[in-house]
């Protein structure tokens, strides 16, 4: 129900002549045919100087109220300023009777009319139903006037004052360089039928690839109830970025009933408009809201298609255009893959995003200790030595800047075990990471393979399981489950440790820690001569390995776990 009349119509129509009043009844006709029609709305009758009308739904009664006001300005200026029109409107929502001519009554049809009492000339003012219906900062911006006393309303009623979007500046947060990760929007799914009243199978859908998706540690995850506003709705990629500044938009059709559904969903780079990945789902609906692993699969692809994404741009655009969160996601990327060229690059890039980031750089600092480590690990250094400094430089430089930083705390950790085997300094660093976020899906995996490099098989194996459950759509997977393949050998479970190798090694065969705890399995199970043939794929890619350079370079070589790893690893054919 929406209200609007004239303000000051008793000082505007007292002579017969006056051009007021036939500006508004031509302007009343205009409303009538056109206007109201393209709202969904009808005319329910003209007061002389208001209109009471009737919309189907809130956000085209405030569409239509906001037009009303656009269109009467451009009346207004061909009339001279005595004669100009201003309205005041009110709008509620709710049932109402509707008589045999039409007309409609009812305590939401005098809400309406009282709400439009407290507009000031100019203004729209709806009550706090009409705001829910609507999305705020996409719809329209809302004034809170409290909980107002409407003449002949027996309670309160609260109100809102309603302005057209972009009437106050938008404030947005301060950009922490943890949110240099990009942001995911997933809009509710819309039925193939465009029927309004089966959208809750895309709410339900999107709720689940929300939960997926912010499994992730390197996504920022818009919530769902900021992304239902864009439901059912035809609106550009460019404004649903600009409202919920997201980078990344997934949205999408389906059909099917309660029992099955077919989705077709599509991720778009919000900058460019280009569909970056696309896939079908067709499941049945309760395998999909009782089993996790298949929205999480779903999810995961999303998530590779985005690391494709953006290593794809960082390779073949010049590095100063690139995006900080862009130099990012591309460097973790080419890190991950471990190839000596594009591990390289990588550092490049971080070294790109650190000198952009001179005045919060703890997050590309933090990655570039763990590209250090890495080095060493690979084989792809000549000082080791060097490589340890430089990545303790790093993780102290990012710790000054910001000390509760967890991914620099898990960094340092990192070079702590694994170059300066330090491991009592490390374990530390760990545990107050873990205690600032006890889901930190890295720490828990570090954490647990420095019980391992212990002795300590048991705990190793609790947290390297745990931060593969914390980490299910993580697109470099194969790193955990090597790791969890090194604590479960410490464990003595080497079937589980196998298991987890050879997984890890279909999605990346270039990690030298997968394929040394794959050996020490197979040996250890009686499988002698797979465990000589995985050595031998070792040794093509880090041909200067012995168990001596292994010892010197290991953080378990001072315990006993570590000297029993070393005798398997030389029982399988690496020189000693």
């Amino acid at each position: 129900m929406l209200f609007a009349d004239v303000v000051g119509s008793a000082r505007l129509f007292t002579t017969a002549d006056n051009a007021s009043i036939g500006a508004w009844l031509s302007f009343v006709a205009y409303l009538k045919d056109d206007l109201l029609p393209e709202h969904d709305g009808r005319l329910v009758k003209s007061l002389g100087d208001g209109i009471l009308a009737e919309i189907e739904h809130a956000t085209s009664a405030v569409r239509f109220a906001m037009r009303l006001t656009t269109e009467l300005a451009k009346i207004n200026e061909q009339l001279p300023a005595v004669n100009r029109l201003q309205v005041r409107i009110g709008i509620d929502t709710g049932d109402v009777l509707t008589t045999g001519d039409d007309d409609i009554y009812g305590s939401h049809v005098n809400i309406a009319a009282r709400l439009m009492s407290l507009a000031r000339p100019g203004e729209i003012v709806a009550s706090a139903e009409v705001r829910d219906a609507l999305a705020s900062e996409l719809d329209a911006e809302f004034e809170d006037l409290g909980d107002c006393h409407l003449k002949n309303v027996a309670e309160t009623v609260r109100a809102f004052r309603v302005h057209p979007v972009g009437t106050h500046p938008s404030i947005f947060p301060l950009q922490q360089f943890e949110d240099l990760f990009p942001t995911v929007a997933v809009i509710p799914f819309t039925p193939r039928s465009r029927s309004r009243d089966n959208y809750v199978l895309g709410e339900v859908l999107a709720e689940e690839l929300i939960v997926a998706l912010s499994r992730s540690s390197e996504l920022n995850v818009i919530s769902r109830l900021s992304t239902t506003g864009f439901r059912m709705r035809n609106i550009s990629l460019a404004k649903i970025s600009e409202t919920l500044q997201a980078d990344f938009v997934l949205s999408g059709t389906y059909s099917g009933d309660a029992n099955h559904v077919i989705l077709d969903a599509e991720l778009a780079d919000a900058k460019t408009g280009r569909v970056i990945w696309s896939d079908r789902l067709s499941e049945e609906v309760p395998t999909l809201l009782s089993d996790s692993s298949v929205m999480y699969q779903f999810a995961k692809d999303c998530h590779a298609a985005i690391f494709r994404s953006e290593v794809q741009q960082a390779l073949s655009c010049p590095m100063q255009t690139l995006d900080a969160y862009s130099l990012l996601m591309s460097a973790i990327g080419l890190i991950y893959r471990l190839s000596r060229h594009h591990f390289e690059y990588a550092a490049e890039l971080l070294d790109e995003l650190i000198h952009r980031s001179s005045r919060q750089p703890a997050m590309a600092l933090a990655w570039k200790a763990k590209w250090h480590v890495l080095a060493v690990q690979q084989g792809w250094t000549d000082s080791p030595e060097r490589e340890k400094s430089l990545a303790l430089s790093c993780t102290q430089t990012a710790l000054d800047h910001d000390p509760t930083n967890v991914t620099a705390l898990v960094s340092e950790g990192f070079a702590l075990t694994n170059l300066a085997h330090k491991l009592e300094e490390a374990e530390q660093r760990y545990n107050m990471a873990l205690e600032y976020n006890p889901n930190y899906a890295m720490g828990r995996l570090l954490r647990g393979t420095l019980f391992a490099f212990k002795g300590a098989g048991e705990e190793a194996v609790k947290d390297t399981e745990l931060a593969l459950r914390l980490s299910p759509i993580d697109p470099y997977r194969y790193f955990f489950l090597s790791l969890a393949a090194s604590a479960c050998v410490t464990a003595e479970k080497y079937e589980r440790a196998l298991e987890f190798a050879n997984q890890s090694l279909r999605s990346n065969r270039a990690h030298t820690s997968t394929l040394r705890a794959k050996a020490v399995a197979e040996m250890r199970l009686g499988h002698t001569e797979l465990a000589a043939q995985t050595i031998s794929e070792l040794r093509e890619r880090q041909p200067d390995l012995t168990v001596s350079r292994w010892l010197k370079n290991s953080p378990s070589a001072q315990f006993q776990v570590g000297k029993d790893f070393a005798e398997t690893l030389r029982q399988a054919g690496l020189p000693p």
